[in-house]
């Protein structure tokens, strides 16, 4: 039996222009751990509006 798994991905120029990274992951919760790291480290963003939130969430894309 093969089991599909569809993994989540996320491009940052989607929401912040100019930027070139983007990642991968199985899921969700950790999409977003990797999606915070990022916005802490490259955009200095420490705690995330609700605006952003629901930009980012509107631009994962199934992988």
């Amino acid at each position: 039996m093969i089991i599909s798994v569809m993994t989540k991905k996320f491009a940052c120029g989607d929401v912040v222009t100019g930027c070139a990274w983007s990642t991968t992951a199985n899921d969700e919760n950790e999409l977003f751990q990797k999606i915070s790291e990022h916005a802490k480290n490259e955009h200095n963003m420490t705690d995330i509006p609700d605006e952003i939130i629901q930009k980012v969430k509107s631009k994962i894309q199934e992988a």
